[in-house]
């Protein structure tokens, strides 16, 4: 498979990870802000993600990310560690997610393992299962929950 970074139809200071052979991208975005990182549908990327401020997930993504906002799409997959200000999860998230402001988790979304988040929101049919704590994580960590249970639309 051929992989192409290019810009050539997505906003300025927008990088998006396409096949080579699609052609020129829809528009699925309204003008995305500088530093989005796009992951395309049937891409996979592993590795760690730096300078990036908004990443978006269409395909799979393992990685480690610290950035300001982290969209997994419906059939996305982010696996890995993110910690974010705001989380937007439509797709599947695995892994330790820690939200520093507003986590969203839609209908067809699912997110499990270690979840910390400030403010959360879950859509009837949405899923969030694992070691889950409100607040900052130093206050997570000291007061270690036990795990709660998969339930579908709220936490058990």
């Amino acid at each position: 498979m051929t992989l192409s970074i290019s810009q050539r139809s997505l906003p300025s200071g927008v990088v998006g990870l396409s096949h080579a052979d699609r052609g020129p991208r829809q528009e699925r975005h309204e003008a995305a802000p500088s530093g989005t990182l796009l992951v395309g549908q049937a891409i996979k990327f592993k590795g760690q993600i730096e300078s990036c401020q908004n990443l978006v997930v269409e395909g799979r993504v393992e990685a480690e990310l610290a950035a300001k906002s982290l969209s997994v799409l419906k059939g996305g997959l982010f696996k890995g560690t993110a910690e974010v200000d705001k989380a937007d999860i439509a797709g599947r998230f695995e892994g330790r997610l820690t939200v520093h402001g507003a986590l969203a988790i839609t209908a067809s979304g699912t997110a499990t393992g270690d979840i910390r988040y400030r403010r959360i929101t879950i859509e009837g049919g949405g899923e969030i299962a694992g070691d889950i704590s409100v607040g900052a994580e130093e206050e997570a960590a000291a007061s270690a929950p036990a795990p709660a249970k998969r339930e579908k639309g709220h936490v058990a």
